[in-house]
């Protein structure tokens, strides 16, 4: 019978904590959802890692011949990404090399749903659109067009997504690249917060490229080698989701 009895005073315990519980995880449940950036899925969210916008410096040979931003902005639960780019090269004053590039991305559900991206390449345009609908991901360019169903990253940086993958799409040729991306180690790169440590990683295969991300995955910086072999880098202005600084 004492046996019997702490038996029943247990089975009371648990009965009244997991009524406790029960109405706990209800009130979870019925909470209102939240409205605007945070409602897309918290890993998805660059607005929450960046703010609203990344900018960097593009150097050549120690000097500053260009600049990078790329802006978020969520629409309708839609987020949306534009990314500009302006490189002018000047050989004693005179510009010897002018390179433009536009793009504008809608994601959804952590996919790409379309993309369009424009290029003037020292005179030389170049265009790539793509749209999702139910059978994958429609690219067309001057390269050619088709269709691919896997999941698949755009080169442009911004979603540290791209690390677990083995091919993307080169939105400066309109082809899917083989990639291989391997872990180099740890380093500090600065930034408008001053020092943070962040993780390099090589890419190799058909596209080639450095790209540095921090520990809560934001990209700080890159590097990559220029048609006439001089490398090129992006140095973080603001990559932080800090307050500019000019």
């Amino acid at each position: 019978m004492i046996l019997s009895g702490k038996f029943i005073i247990h089975f009371s315990e648990s009965y009244s904590l997991l009524k406790t519980r029960t109405l706990i995880l209800l009130f979870l449940v019925f909470l209102p959802a939240k409205v605007g950036a945070a409602s897309l899925e918290p890993k998805l969210d660059p607005i929450a890692l960046y703010g609203n916008d990344i900018m960097f410096d593009v150097e050549r040979s120690g000097q500053t011949v260009g600049h990078h931003k790329t802006e978020f902005a969520v629409k309708n639960g839609i987020l949306l990404v534009s990314n500009t780019l302006s490189i002018e090269i000047k050989i004693i004053f005179i510009n010897a090399f002018r390179f433009l590039y536009n793009s504008h991305a809608a994601w959804a559900r952590g996919k790409l749903q379309e993309l369009t991206v424009t290029v003037d390449d020292n005179g030389s345009t170049f265009l790539l659109n793509a749209n999702r609908d139910a059978d994958g991901l429609k690219i067309e360019s001057a390269n050619g067009s088709f269709r691919i169903s896997e999941i698949v990253f755009p080169t442009n940086h911004w979603n540290a997504k791209v690390l677990g993958q083995s091919k993307v799409l080169n939105t400066l040729t309109g082809r899917i690249n083989q990639v291989r991306i391997d872990t180099v180690g740890k380093e500090p790169i600065m930034t408008e917060r001053g020092k943070v440590m962040a993780t390099k990683y090589l890419f190799s295969g058909e596209l080639e490229n450095t790209v540095w991300y921090d520990g809560a995955g934001r990209w700080v910086k890159m590097k990559f080698e220029g048609r006439d072999g001089i490398p090129i880098t992006y140095n973080c202005r603001r990559c932080q989701g800090g307050a500019f600084w000019p």
